[in-house]
C-alpha cells in the first residue's frame, strides 16, 4: 500500500500527540507537517523524532532551524497546507481558530480527520458548504461522533451520544457551585485538555456535541439524545426503526477513533479489547446540574447563538480555572452574553461568524467583569 502523508495542526495537545502515538504502533502514513502554537520544547522533539520538515507557528514564539520550512504568523497554516497538499490533516487544534484551520484543510487535503468541535458548532454552514465544493472526505475523530459514523443508518430512530457526566456528576446540587478548579480537572474517564475537562463538568461539550452530530449526519435536534454513561465503554448508539440499537463498545481511549479517522476503511490493530462481565447504566442528564447544556433548545437554530455561546464558554472557563469567577459562574456568564444576541441576524460569510465571536468575547469579558466584582 502505497505511504499517505500526513499533516498534524495542533501537534502538541492532547490529540495532536496521541495521533503521534498511533503513527508510531502503524505504518503506512508519512507525518511531513505539524502546527503548534507556544509549546517550543515539544514541537522540537516531534520534529526531530519523526523528521519533519515543515512546520507551521500560530503562537508568539521564534522557532529557528535553518533545515525546515517554516511559516509564521495567522495565516501560516493555510500558506503550509497550500504548499504541501497533504493527503490527511488531522485537525487537532483547539477553539474558534479552528474554524479557518478547517476550511484550508478542506480547500488542500483528500481527506480532513476532524478533532475541532467549533467549526461545526460556529461555522458549520460553511464547512459543508467548502465540502460540496471540494468533494473532501471529512471524518470525525470524537470518540462520540466516530461510534455514531461507524453504525449510522439510513434511517434511524433516535441517535445516543454518551456523557461521562464530568467530574461534579455525584456532587449535591447544593456544593457544585463552589467547586474549585482542581475538582473540576478530576476527570472520572477521560485525560484532556483544562478547557475541555471543564466542559464536561457542565456539559457544555456535550451541547457542542449535540450540535456537531446535527451537522455531520444531517439529524434534526429531536432525533439525537444523551445519556450520562458512567463505564465510558458505549460511546454512542443508533437506534433503529425496527427495535435494535446498534452501539461501538471499546475503552475510553482516544488513539482508537484516531486511528479509525487515520485509516478509514482499514481497521489498524492497536490493542485488543474482550468482552468481560461488565454492566452498563445510562442516565438522564440533570437540568439543575447541568443548566448550561439545557441552553441547547434556545441556540441550536441559530449560528449566532451558538457562535455568542462557544465565546462565552471560553471566557467564562478561563476565568473560572484562574479564579476569577465560581464554577456556578460559568452558567450565568453564558446565559447573560445569550441575552445580548437574541434576534441577531444569521452570519453568512467566515468574516461574518468571526466578527459574533469576537462581540461576544467582549461581552462575556464584562459579564465576567461583573461577576467577579460582586459577592457572588
Amino acid at each position: 500500500m502505497e505511504e499517505r502523508t500526513l499533516v498534524i495542526l495542533g501537534a502538541t495537545g492532547s490529540i495532536g500527540t496521541q495521533t503521534l502515538d498511533v503513527l508510531k504502533k502503524v505504518k503506512g502514513i508519512r507525518l511531513i507537517g505539524i502546527s503548534f502554537h507556544s509549546n517550543l520544547e515539544l514541537a522540537f522533539k516531534i520534529v526531530k523524532e519523526f523528521n519533519v520538515k515543515n512546520v507551521a507557528v500560530t503562537g508568539d514564539v521564534e522557532f529557528e532551524d535553518s533545515s525546515i520550512n517554516v511559516w509564521k504568523g495567522p495565516h501560516s497554516i493555510e500558506e503550509m497546507l497550500e504548499a504541501l497538499k497533504p493527503d490527511i490533516t488531522m485537525v487537532a487544534v483547539s477553539g474558534f481558530s479552528g474554524l479557518r484551520a478547517v476550511l484550508s484543510s478542506l480547500e488542500h487535503s483528500k481527506r480532513v480527520c476532524l478533532a475541532n468541535k467549533e467549526s461545526l458548532v460556529c461555522g458549520g454552514f460553511l464547512v459543508k458548504k467548502k465540502l460540496k465544493e471540494k468533494r473532501t472526505e471529512l471524518i470525525p475523530v470524537d470518540s462520540e461522533h466516530s461510534a455514531i459514523f461507524q453504525v449510522i443508518e439510513p434511517e434511524v430512530e433516535k441517535v445516543v451520544l454518551t456523557a461521562s457526566g464530568g467530574a461534579l456528576r455525584d456532587w449535591k446540587i447544593s456544593k457544585i457551585d463552589r467547586a474549585r478548579p482542581e475538582d473540576v480537572l478530576k476527570h472520572p474517564v477521560w485525560n484532556m485538555g483544562a478547557r475541555i475537562t471543564v466542559d464536561s463538568a457542565t456539559m457544555v461539550n456535550k451541547a457542542f456535541e449535540v450540535l456537531e452530530a446535527m451537522e455531520l449526519f444531517e439529524l434534526p435536534f429531536e432525533k439525537i439524545e444523551v445519556k450520562i454513561h458512567r463505564e465510558g465503554l458505549v460511546h454512542g448508539a443508533v437506534v433503529l426503526p425496527d427495535g435494535n440499537v446498534k452501539m461501538v463498545v471499546s475503552p475510553p481511549d482516544m488513539r482508537i477513533p484516531i486511528s479509525y479517522a487515520l485509516f478509514y476503511p482499514r481497521r489498524v490493530a492497536l490493542e485488543p479489547f474482550f468482552l468481560r462481565t461488565i454492566s452498563l447504566s445510562f442516565e438522564d442528564p440533570d437540568p439543575e446540574k447541568y443548566p448550561a447544556f439545557f441552553l441547547l433548545k434556545e441556540i441550536k437554530d441559530s449560528y449566532a447563538l451558538r457562535t455568542a455561546f462557544n465565546a462565552a464558554d471560553e471566557v467564562a472557563v478561563e476565568a473560572f480555572l484562574k479564579g476569577r469567577i465560581r464554577f456556578g459562574g460559568i452558567h450565568r456568564v453564558i446565559e447573560k452574553t445569550l441575552e445580548e444576541f437574541q434576534g441577531y441576524p444569521q452570519p453568512r460569510t467566515l468574516d461574518d461568524v468571526e466578527r459574533i465571536h469576537f462581540e461576544a468575547i467582549k461581552k462575556a469579558e464584562r459579564v465576567t467583569e461583573w461577576l467577579s466584582s460582586t459577592s457572588y
